[in-house]
Parts: C-alpha cells; structure tokens; sequence
C-alpha cells in the first residue's frame, strides 16, 4: 500500500462529498443523494457495519461472561506449565527468554513449556543462582538451557498450575472481519480455572488500513478482553521480569507478525 495509503481515506470522504455536492446541483432528492454517496462509499465502508455487528453478538451475547477474569493471584506459584498453541510451542530462543522473564528460582523454580518439536522442556532454578551469576540474565538463561530435560506431556514433572493460550476459532465468515483467542491460569490440584482472558480483535478496515507499522495481522487494540499477549502476567506478577530489563514478551516473533505470516503470506 505504501504512501498512497496515507491519502486513501481523506480522498474517499473528499470524492463522496463532491459526489453528493454534484447530484445536488443537478436537483436530485436527498434519498438519492444519500443512497448513491452511499452505494459508492460501500465497497470502502462494508467491513466497519459488518465488524461491529460480528463484535455485537461475541463481546456482548456470547459467552463467557465477563471477557476477563481474574479470581485468584499467586505470589509464589512455585511450578507453571505454560502450553502455547498458537504458536507451533516454544522455539530454543522462546525458551531462554521464558526462562529469563520468569524462572527466578525464588517465585517460580520449575517452568515447563512445550516445544515447537513436540517435547516438553522441564527447567529447573535454584535460589540465588541468577544472582551467583553477577546478573547477566543471558549467561543465566543459557546455563539453565543446557541442563533443561525433555519429556512427553504424560510423562512431564506435575505442576502446580498450568497457562493454556489456543485460538478460538470463528466461523468461516467471522474469520474474516476478527480474530480471537484465549489464555487460561488452571490450577492444577483443583482443576479449577483462575484466571481466564477471551479477546477478540479486528482487522484493519478496508477505508484505514494499516500504514504504520507494517506486516500486522490485526489493529493492536481488542474489541473485548484485555489486548495484550501477556495476561497471566496480571496473575503472576511477582514471577514476572526477575531480571529487569525484559518484557512479559513469551516469543521472539510478536504475535501480530507471526500471524501475517502465517495467514497473510502463508496463505492458511
């Protein structure tokens, strides 16, 4: 799209207001007036109508009900498995900035992640460890790396409480205007869900589409549910960022982008 995108929308609302200016000159009725302005702005407008109803009925009608909800937070979870199925799991570089963001070995001392090969890793950290190492938290997460252990999920470590992150998949003709997914905090000696966040985003609209950041599957900001990738960060939030001068980012490839490439350029 380019820099002609920048001019797209000023120049549509500029050529239906002179459409309309023009039909009244002539003496055309109001009705029609309106009806061809509009008939000329549908092919650029018809996914902002069709968005917002689709909106309508999955933030307000479908459940669950709220979008977002935290009932329990932990300070000290001790052991988390966290199960990405959004992404294909956790690559190696995913798994040392996992261990970096969260494995401080006070809070939490064993992180379980499946893999994008179809293990699962089981790390393990010690109190202190992360400080013995004069807090260089790249030398820490690689040490911590090479004496990780794979497992099968039914043969892994327990843990004490489980993050599950899945696409919702819409019906074919929503695909098209939203996307949705959601993350959910078990804990796993009660089964019981915790904490849970449904959201569901749009695409950018046909008449303002994507110019400044490029190569995003979706517009950032949700049309309900918490926008943001990290949600359990709001429920383990002494656990999160032990060394400081990282995100809650769970994945070297944003969300957003992994998405482009695997819907828009991968063609799926």
């Amino acid at each position: 799209m380019g820099i002609f995108s920048i001019f797209l929308l000023p120049l549509i609302v500029f050529l239906a207001v002179m459409i309309y200016k023009v039909l009244q000159k002539n003496g055309m009725s109001f009705s029609k007036r309106v009806g061809i302005t509009f008939l000329f702005l549908f092919p650029f407008t018809y996914d902002i109508l069709i968005t917002n109803l689709l909106s309508g009925y999955y933030c307000l009608i479908a459940p669950p009900h709220p979008k977002t909800k935290i009932i329990k937070k932990v300070k000290y979870p001790i052991s988390i498995y966290w199960e990405d199925n959004v992404y294909p799991g956790f690559s190696k570089e995913d798994r040392e900035l996992m261990i970096m963001n969260y494995l401080d070995g006070v809070h939490l001392k064993m992180m379980a992640l499946n893999g994008d090969d179809g293990k699962i890793y089981v790390y393990r950290a010690k109190e202190g460890e992360y400080k013995a190492m004069g807090y260089k938290e790249r030398d820490y997460a690689k040490a911590i790396l090479k004496r990780g252990k794979t497992y099968t999920k039914q043969s892994m470590p327990k843990t004490n409480y489980t993050v599950t992150f899945n696409e919702i998949k819409l019906n074919p003709f929503a695909r098209h205007f939203l996307y949705s997914d959601e993350t959910k905090v078990i804990e796993n000696n009660t089964s019981k869900v915790i904490a849970y966040n449904r959201r569901y985003i749009r695409f950018f609209y046909n008449i303002s589409p994507d110019v400044a950041l490029g190569n995003i599957y979706y517009y950032p900001h949700a049309m309900c549910g918490e926008s943001y990738d990290g949600f359990d960060y709001e429920v383990f939030q002494y656990v999160f960022n032990h060394g400081g001068s990282y995100s809650d980012q769970k994945h070297k490839i944003d969300l957003n982008r992994y998405l482009y490439n695997k819907y828009i350029k991968g063609g799926k």
